[in-house]
């Protein structure tokens, strides 16, 4: 299992004109529609952009415009 980070992107969902969320896997950035995490996370606050993330560890598994997470694939 593998590190992650997420949280909206208000600049892309307007560009989108619908909700983005930003998935930070692997050292990459993700943009997806929607994210079905099935392991435990939890909220952490950052002194920069953006203010509020959820991380948590698991593997990232990519269907369509929608991000899996789980413990294994």
């Amino acid at each position: 299992m593998k590190a992650f980070w997420f949280h909206y992107n208000k600049p892309e969902s307007r560009k989108a004109g619908h909700p983005v969320m930003t998935l930070h896997y692997e050292g990459k950035c993700h943009y997806v529609r929607s994210i079905v995490c099935d392991v435990p996370t939890k909220t952490r606050e950052r002194n920069s952009q953006p203010h509020v993330v959820v991380v948590g560890k698991g593997v990232v598994e990519f269907i369509g415009n929608e991000a899996h997470i789980r413990e294994s694939v």
